[in-house]
């Protein structure tokens, strides 16, 4: 999702310049990923089509700035993301209002919770109870989402306007795997407006073959909910248990920490679901 930054207009004005400039730089973070945890700087100045002094210089920027660290010979991230999660840990709204919530539901169904948010055209898990169910949950923190696969996402998603919705089918589809709500853009909207009407979404093996989520949206200072509350569970499990409670205490979450944020004075402790 990086590349679309990179901004390869000429004769730009100074500010105009400065701003492309900016977007190559973070352009570079956006090159890392678990698959590709260091690059070169001949390997950076390729994909950014960028003259070898200015790359190197947005590279040098960055190191100073502690965002990259050069070993062996490459790049990789540098702690100083490390910092700015610790910041965003203790000040984010959204995450202070959620995790009470969050382990009061992790206490009462012992299954995993996850929190998502959407930031840009990205789908980010920002927290994570880990519950009493003995498997492995993949999608912890930090960790990308797919636009059009999981609970979470497909809550998100089913919130945005339409034309957010066609957009980011048209541009990132094609890049993920065959999307579960449907083969073309028609029958991926009828799907994402079930799931508004319904107000939930559940998927079973999506992310990780052995389990289920089951998620509601987070909505505050908007119709749009940019957020959404998953409870992962064992398949094996979600067998044998009485699905319309666990959705309706995703539900219950999710309205609880929609109303944390909006009035955090008035938060109440969860009811638990008979």
């Amino acid at each position: 999702m990086a590349f679309e930054y990179i901004d390869r207009r000429c004769g730009q004005a100074p500010w105009e310049s400065l701003v492309s400039s900016v977007k190559k730089v973070f352009a570079i973070l956006d090159l890392f990923s678990i698959e590709r945890p260091t690059l070169t700087a001949d390997e950076i100045i390729a994909i950014l089509e960028c003259s070898r002094p200015q790359g190197y210089r947005y590279i040098k920027d960055l190191c100073e700035a502690g965002f990259l660290v050069r070993f062996s010979g490459e790049y990789r991230l540098g702690a100083r993301a490390i910092e700015l999660d610790y910041i965003v840990r203790e000040s984010d709204p959204l995450l202070r209002a959620a995790e009470p919530t969050m382990r009061q539901v992790r206490q009462q169904s012992g299954c995993d919770i996850l929190l998502l948010s959407m930031v840009g055209d990205r789908i980010i898990t920002i927290h994570h109870e880990r519950g009493t169910d003995p498997m492995t949950v993949t999608y912890s923190r930090g960790r990308l989402m797919p636009l059009f696969r999981g609970a979470g996402s497909k809550v998100i998603m089913a919130s945005l306007p339409a034309a957010k919705q066609k957009q980011l089918f048209e541009k990132y589809n094609a890049l993920e795997e065959p999307s579960v709500l449907g083969n073309s853009w028609e029958e991926v909207r009828a799907s994402l407006k079930d799931i508004r009407r319904a107000g939930y979404s559940v998927s079973v093996g999506e992310l990780d073959p052995e389990n289920v989520g089951i998620s509601a949206p987070i909505a505050y200072d908007a119709p749009a909910a940019h957020a959404g509350i998953v409870m992962v569970l064992s398949a094996t499990r979600y067998l044998t248990t009485d699905k319309s409670v666990i959705i309706q205490m995703a539900r219950a979450a999710a309205e609880q920490i929609s109303d944390a944020i909006r009035f955090p004075r008035d938060a109440r402790p969860l009811m638990m679901v008979p």
